[in-house]
């Protein structure tokens, strides 16, 4: 006797291998993303000090939706548009960032994908140049290790395991 898959197990499967890490795309799911207009509404009221984190958050795989200016060697300066892949909890802290700028550090193990194609090792600093959108998987650095920006503020910065460029 044959037996079936039912949807039911099919949507189980694809729900565990989303789990894994095993999708091809780093796409978060609708719902928890913060975008730069809700950080907008929270900071109002906020004392403008640095950013603060706690060591959950400084835990969490987050996927950004950034803007992108070129590469500059092992890091790549960022304009966060969203932060995506943030539960309930980490929401507030999530507002700290988005709207805001960073620096994703390319690292050795870093992959870049343009859709469904990774970039070679060898052309990955022509793909940056040429973009101007990602989603950008990355887990944020303790504030200690911030990089600067060019006016010498610290800025927040990420370790980034894939980059899927969208434009």
């Amino acid at each position: 006797m044959k037996r079936r898959a039912t949807s039911g197990l099919i949507a189980l499967g694809a729900a565990l291998a989303v789990g894994a890490g095993l999708s091809p795309s780093p796409a978060p799911a609708v719902g928890h993303c913060v975008g730069a207009e809700e950080a907008v509404v929270h900071a109002s009221g906020e004392d403008g000090g640095p950013p603060r984190f706690t060591p959950a958050f400084y835990r969490r795989l987050l996927v950004l939706e950034v803007s992108l200016d070129g590469a500059d060697g092992a890091e790549l300066p960022i304009s966060i548009e969203e932060v995506c892949n943030v539960p309930k909890r980490l929401r507030r802290q999530a507002t700290q960032l988005a709207g805001g700028d960073g620096v994703a550090l390319l690292l050795p193990r870093t992959t870049v994908w343009r859709g469904a194609v990774q970039v070679p090792p060898e052309r990955v600093a022509g793909a940056l140049d040429g973009a101007d959108t990602a989603s950008v998987r990355v887990r944020l650095l303790p504030s200690s290790a911030w990089h600067r920006d060019e006016d010498g503020n610290r800025v927040p910065t990420f370790r980034t395991g894939r980059i899927e460029i969208t434009d």
